[in-house]
């Protein structure tokens, strides 16, 4: 339903003035929503509870407020608020409060029958009809529902000209906010679980009884679910590379969008999921996934946090009941690891959850902001109906870093001001640091379950009608993710098109929201070169409304595990998880190196859409219509394209970061997939036996200032951390050159360098996996990112296959009978060495010697640059060295060999890996003659040596 709000010039200057008796129209209702009727004027005896939410103070610059911290060309990028300035900053100011009380009092109104809400966003007070009449010079009339719903309203309203430019809104009035019974309202205890459905909503903007209904958040049978295909045998995907038009497993993504394995946690990171209950993952399906997928996380689980009476159900297990959540997690989980991931488990299982009730729990002002929740929209606790008895969760939980959410609304299902609301919230949530990622929705240009919009404002069968756009997606400051798919027959280093595999990318344009100033260049060249061939009576065709999406993944094919089995998935559901960890380690490479997190990230991808890969064909069909067009540029159905890691990855961090930081090489192996059967636990695939659930329990742009942990000027940064950078590390194989800290211009060439490399790499990938004949060895291996070692395959050339494997970075305590222990995980083990000094002290690496090759082989899978004793492994094979290498001079100071003279440069040994060059500096601080201190980094790895050299003015 649409609205009307007719604001009036400037601001009056003050209210202290005679305040002026004209009054000006503020909201006008259009029509009536489908379903009611006007009936009998309300008797003037009748006692209305009025209430006026009060205008927040700095809307009207709350986009310039998030560009300047958003924007990349911003000198205040990355820069985010804290809470209490932002809710400071849209405080209702005093002379807003104080002009509403002018025209209350001189209206009748006494200031004893006034109150303020803790918030002070609302003005509440009863008035009788007779009065609210006057007040806002209408009448109220009483409407009913074809269910026999009553509900008290007016067709439009009036305020004082000087009053209007303080309220908000004022109910009650032209708002259809009721909800609409249908029958006896029951708990949902009173239904069992596996039964319930779904009511069919009675009309646009007019919701109906059940929360499910309305919000499409804890209905398992609701359209925003991924959509299920068939069941598969984990056997039959031989190779993950080779098959990926057909399976997507992780590798499939790593490969598409030239990201590596996640490289370190870093504690100031974080990531969240957000499910709302019934829908739940099962501990089982994860190990499953893990085992063959991401071994060293079987059994682990995320960090739960349970709202307002969120719980893990296993009461029912099925794919509507499991698939979200076990989809969610089981690709975020692996993607990241080991990033640890939040899940945010929202609502009991009787009332559920909204998105509102998750807003409130993780910034408490939203609880009370414009009058708080609507409670026929959201759910209320402790729950009435004998759920969750606790009180409704107003802050307590902290908003990670980034937050991923695969379900939505229809922009239909709920009133402006109600999105209005939720959006602003966004948008602060935005100023503070926070990522959010949306799915677009699974229909093209429909709604959920395919759904129109019919001329009287009903939901139809989608074969006709108005296209239905989907909320929150179309809010600006959300990243709205629509779904892609590899073509047919295509490999992974093809350019894809847009998912038309049982699902459709969910886009369009707004029907509420304003174009935002960063997408209006990109909307614009859209209309103009390629405008859609349908009328406003199909669309909002204006060109002056926000469009969707901004981005999109693979969204078809998905392998997951649930209940006990695999089975193939499509939705945006997995696009969005998926674009939210990408940007997930983005966020770990810029916070390793002193950076603020990405926060709201469109400003930035609207500004570098070549950061992006363009999609240019397929389309979102819907409402009877081919719907739209995948074309170059920015389209309503694909965005501005799929994530391109390294052009994001080097744009968004800093080129020459500290050389604790991870390095990361975006180049990919010249080896074929691996095959999965290769490196699976022994699990039974078709037993559906459930684990217990455990108990609840940019180098930055050269305009974006530094901050307060990093060194100012470029020459202090150059001096400090020389060639011990990122861009260092991961350019320096490709042309032997690093990056020098001096204009955007060498920046931009050397991130086309990179982006050069990516694609030769990704050239041999699609060559490599024409030969049948090579196996690969694993996640890192395969995709060559974080390691840089290439391939590891244990045979070449007709060698025999290779059973021992080298590992170093051990820590000095390590003995070889521990070494032992660990490794015989991978198979096994006849023996174990770890390499001593004359002195009887652990040179930091040894050898593990396997029965067999493919117990070597899992050893690298398992192990390599994973965490074991305090040190980042780096584990190989081992080849024995050439029968003509000369002898290594003996150790100890024979006479053959000189003692080297003193040096200004002092050796540190026995390094922790995580220490910095930032925390040996420290240490170093209050001694003088210090010049420098420096970690050394290997270069194949990126990882910190073990040891670091500190450079004086002299020898003393």
């Amino acid at each position: 339903m649409h609205y009307t709000l007719l604001t009036l010039g400037a601001l009056v200057a003050s209210v202290t003035a005679a305040p002026s008796s004209t009054h000006v129209l503020h909201e006008k209702r259009d029509a009536l929503p489908f379903g009611w009727e006007r009936h009998d004027k309300l008797s003037s005896h009748e006692v209305l509870p009025m209430r006026i939410g009060l205008k927040q103070s700095n809307l009207d610059k709350a986009e310039e407020f998030l560009m300047e911290v958003s924007h990349p060309n911003s000198p205040k990028y990355g820069q985010h608020w804290s809470a209490k300035k932002v809710a400071e900053t849209f405080a209702p100011s005093r002379e807003s409060f104080d002009a509403v009380l002018v025209w209350l009092k001189s209206s009748g109104i006494s200031p004893e029958r006034i109150t303020r809400s803790q918030s002070m966003g609302w003005v509440t007070f009863d008035a009788t009809v007779a009065e609210a009449e006057n007040l806002l010079k209408t009448e109220f009339f009483m409407h009913k529902h074809t269910t026999g719903k009553p509900h008290v309203g007016c067709d439009d309203y009036s305020v004082p000209e000087f009053v209007q430019p303080h309220v908000d809104i004022i109910t009650p009035t032209v708002h259809f906010d009721t909800k609409i019974p249908q029958g006896r309202r029951m708990g949902k205890r009173d239904i069992p679980l596996e039964k319930r459905a779904t009511p069919t909503l009675a009309a646009v903007g007019a919701p109906i009884e059940s929360k499910a209904a309305v919000h499409k958040i804890t209905n398992p049978n609701g359209g925003y679910l991924p959509k299920k295909g068939a069941d598969i045998n984990i056997q039959s995907i031989i190779t993950e590379l080779e098959n990926c038009d057909k399976f997507i497993v992780p590798d499939c993504l790593r490969a598409l969008y030239l990201f590596p394995p996640n490289f370190a946690a870093n504690s100031r990171n974080s990531f969240g999921i957000v499910e709302y209950t019934p829908e739940a993952y099962l501990q089982g399906d994860l190990d499953l996934f893990f085992a063959n997928f991401s071994q060293n996380q079987v059994q682990k689980t995320p960090t739960f946090d349970s709202i307002d009476g969120g719980v893990l159900q296993t009461t029912v297990e099925s794919f509507a009941y499991n698939g979200e959540s076990d989809l969610d997690l089981e690709y975020a989980m692996t993607l990241v690891n080991p990033q640890p991931v939040t899940l945010y488990q929202a609502g009991d299982l009787v009332e559920g959850a909204s998105f509102n009730n998750f807003l409130d729990a993780i910034d408490g002002s939203y609880c009370t902001y414009n009058g708080g929740d609507d409670p026929t929209q959201d759910a209320v606790y402790p729950d009435p109906f004998g759920g969750y008895e606790g009180p409704e969760n107003c802050g307590g939980f902290a908003a990670t870093k980034v937050i991923s959410t695969s379900y939505a609304y229809n922009e239909a299902d709920l009133t402006a001001f109600y999105e209005m609301r939720q959006c602003n919230e966004y948008m602060k949530l935005g100023l503070q640091g926070t990522s959010f990622f949306y799915s677009s929705g699974d229909y093209g240009v429909a709604g959920n379950g395919g759904q129109c919009i019919a001329a009287n404002g009903s939901y139809n069968d989608g074969t006709s009608g108005r296209f239905n756009p989907s909320f929150p997606g179309t809010c600006p400051y959300i990243t709205s993710v629509g779904a892609t798919q590899i073509k047919p027959g295509a490999s992974v280093t093809q350019p894809e098109e847009a998912c038309e595999t049982v699902i459709f990318s969910g886009g369009g344009f707004s029907n509420v929201f304003p174009l935002p100033s960063y997408q209006a260049a990109a909307v614009e060249s859209f209309f103009a070169n390629h405008p859609p061939p349908y009328t406003s009576a199909q669309y909002n065709n204006s060109q002056q409304t926000r469009g969707f999406p901004d981005i999109s993944a693979n969204g078809a094919n998905y392998v997951i595990a649930v209940d006990g089995t695999f089975s193939l998935v499509y939705g945006t559901s997995a696009s969005a998880p998926v674009t939210a960890s990408i940007f997930t380690l983005i966020n770990e490479a810029r916070l390793a190196i002193g950076k603020s997190s990405i926060g709201f990230i469109n400003p930035v991808l609207y500004a570098h859409p070549g950061d992006l890969n363009d999609i240019t064909s397929g389309g979102n069909m819907g409402c009877g219509t081919p719907g739209f067009t995948a074309t170059t540029g920015w389209d309503p159905v694909t965005g501005l394209g799929t994530p391109n890691f390294p052009k994001l990855y080097l744009r968004r961090t800093a080129l020459r970061a500290l050389s604790s930081s991870p390095s990361v090489s975006i180049s990919l192996a010249t080896s074929k997939g691996r095959s999965i059967t290769r490196l699976a636990y022994p699990v039974s695939l078709g037993n559906k036996k459930k684990n217990p659930v455990l108990p609840i329990q940019r180098r930055h742009y050269v305009d974006e200032p530094a901050t307060q942990s990093e060194p100012e000027a470029d020459g202090a940064t150059e001096a400090q951390h020389g060639e011990n950078s990122i861009a260092a590390s991961a350019d320096a194989d490709a042309d032997g050159s690093t990056f020098t800290r001096t204009e955007e211009a060498k920046e931009s060439a050397a991130a086309e360098k990179a982006t050069e490399h990516a694609s030769s790499t990704a050239d041999s990938v699609k060559s490599a996996m024409q030969t049948a004949s090579e196996a690969v060895t694993g996640t890192a291996q395969s995709l060559g990112a974080a390691a840089g070692f290439g391939s590891q395959t244990s045979e070449a050339g007709g060698e025999p296959p290779v059973t021992t494997v080298y590992v170093g970075n051990l820590y000095f305590d390590v003995r070889s009978e521990d070494l032992q222990k660990e490794f015989e995980r991978a198979g096994p083990v006849t023996g174990a060495t770890v390499v001593m000094d004359q002195r009887g002290l652990s040179k930091g690496f040894g050898y593990v010697h396997y029965q067999t090759a493919e117990g070597a082989q899992r050893a690298i899978e398992l192990y390599n640059l994973q965490n074991f004793e305090g040190r980042r492994l780096s584990v190989q094979f081992s080849h024995p060295r050439s029968s003509d290498r000369p002898a290594r001079p003996a150790y100890g100071n024979a006479p053959e060999r000189p003692i080297n003279p003193p040096t200004k440069t002092l050796f540190i040994g026995n390094m922790s890996f995580d220490m910095s060059d930032r925390d040996l500096n420290n240490l170093f601080r209050e001694i003088k003659n210090v010049i420098d201190v420096r970690v050394a980094i290997d270069r194949r790895t990126g990882q910190p040596r073990g040891f670091a050299h500190a450079d004086f003015t002299d020898v003393e």
